[in-house]
C-alpha cells in the first residue's frame, strides 16, 4: 500500500471517528464520544479511593459532573423557530468551551442538554465552574436575524467522592437539575444540598 493510500485511509478513519463521536452542531462530543473520553478519568479517580499510594503527582482523585439545560426551551423554538434553537445550542457549546480545561469533557448530551465531565474537581469546584457559566449565559445575547436574544440554563452538579458508577454520579447530577428546574430554573444545585 502506497503512503498516499494510508494517508488517504487515516484521513477517512479519522472523519468517521468524529462521526461516530462527535455532534454535528456543536462540534462537542456526543453521548458516545463523552463516555469514550470521561471513562478513563473515571476509571483512574475509582481507583485512587482503592489505591491510595499510587504516584500521587499523576493522580486523579475525584471528577465532577454538570449537567446543563437551557430553560424554556421549547418556548423559544415556538416563538423564534428552531434556528433560533439551534444557534441558542451553539451559543451555550461556546460559552462552555471557554470556561472549561482543555482536560476536561463536554457533550451534547441530547436536545438542549449538555453534560460536562471536570478532571479532579470537587462538588464545590464544579458549581464554582458551573455558575460562572450560568452567569454568562444569563447575561449574554446572541444574534439570530437581527435580534438580540437572551436564554437562561438551569444546572445540577455531583461528584464521584459517593458513587462507583457513571450511571450513579449521572443520576445525583440529573436529580440536582431537576431541583433547580423546580424551583424556578436559572440556578444551579449542587446534589449534596439535596
Amino acid at each position: 500500500m502506497s503512503s498516499k493510500s494510508i494517508k488517504t485511509l487515516e484521513k477517512e478513519i479519522k472523519r468517521l471517528r468524529e462521526l461516530a463521536f462527535k455532534d454535528e452542531l456543536t462540534a462537542l462530543y456526543n453521548r458516545r464520544g463523552f463516555k469514550e473520553e470521561s471513562f478513563k478519568f473515571l476509571r483512574e479517580a475509582a481507583a485512587s479511593k482503592k489505591f491510595k499510594g499510587k504516584r500521587k503527582s499523576f493522580f486523579i482523585n475525584n471528577f465532577s459532573l454538570i449537567i446543563f439545560d437551557i430553560d424554556n426551551f421549547k418556548k423559544l423554538n415556538d416563538t423564534c423557530g428552531h434556528d433560533a434553537g439551534d444557534e441558542a445550542i451553539k451559543f451555550l457549546a461556546k460559552i462552555i468551551r471557554e470556561r472549561v480545561r482543555a482536560i476536561d469533557t463536554i457533550a451534547r448530551w441530547g436536545g438542549e442538554e449538555f453534560l460536562v465531565g471536570l478532571v479532579g474537581a470537587s462538588e464545590n469546584d464544579a458549581d464554582v465552574i458551573a455558575e460562572s457559566i450560568r452567569e454568562k449565559a444569563a447575561g449574554a445575547k446572541f444574534k439570530w436575524r437581527g435580534k438580540n436574544l437572551r436564554f437562561t440554563v438551569s444546572g445540577g452538579v455531583s461528584d464521584l467522592r459517593k458513587f462507583k458508577t457513571f450511571e450513579d454520579l449521572f443520576n445525583a447530577a440529573d436529580k440536582a437539575l431537576y431541583k433547580a428546574k423546580r424551583t424556578g430554573k436559572n440556578k444551579i444545585v449542587k446534589f449534596g444540598e439535596l
